[in-house]
């Protein structure tokens, strides 16, 4: 049997379309997809739509799809993908103008395919969190509730690792090791996710 935990998440997506898989995909990638959206003043339901057609969309074109070995080839390429999905969406209301109140769809998916834009750093750095939060999620049963609070803490919050482990009751060593392992574990689940 294959070991599933060292073939990435997109490889794995890729061979098959239904599965532990794919709902690990959708579970990472529908709430990111539909949260970017409503934080940029898109209706609910226009977000609704426009998720559900982008990871339709994924499904479909997955296999197409190639790593360019460059760090963040999977998150351009989904940002890509919900550009035309977003002009698509937005082309078709217009065709029925009645159907829907909001912003302009078309402004956003414009902003969205620049590169350098406001827009897409932000998209890149919700991107990059959400999925870190999720794989930290998947992290919880595997470490102590007080190794977790030191690796936020000292990785995200950027706090001094003395102060951390003074306030949580461990030591400097413990604080430290529990860091390691945890970024350790955070790489090796994260292979796939994150590239």
């Amino acid at each position: 049997m294959i070991d599933q935990t060292r073939l990435s998440l997109l490889e794995r997506v890729r061979e098959t379309s239904t599965g532990e898989s794919w709902t690990e995909f959708i579970e990472v990638y529908g709430p990111l997809i539909r949260g970017w959206l409503v934080s940029q003043g898109v209706q609910q339901q226009d977000a609704d739509d426009v998720q559900q057609e982008v990871l339709t969309m994924l499904a479909e074109k997955i296999s197409t799809f190639r790593h360019n070995g460059r760090r963040g080839a999977f998150r351009t390429w989904l940002r890509r993908v919900t550009v035309n999905r977003l002009r698509q969406h937005w082309q078709a209301r217009q065709r029925n103008p009645g159907a829907h109140a909001g912003p302009d769809l078309s402004e956003l998916a414009h902003e969205l395919a620049d590169d350098t834009s406001r827009i897409t750093l932000f998209w890149d750095k919700q991107h990059d969190r959400f999925v870190l939060e999720h794989l930290l999620k998947t992290l919880e049963n595997r470490f102590q509730q007080k190794s977790m609070s030191a690796f936020r803490q000292i990785v995200l919050l950027e706090r001094p690792a003395r102060e951390v482990a003074l306030e949580l009751g461990m030591s400097l060593g413990s604080v430290r090791v529990a860091q390691h392992r945890i970024l350790r574990a955070l790489q090796d689940c994260g292979r796939g996710i994150l590239d």
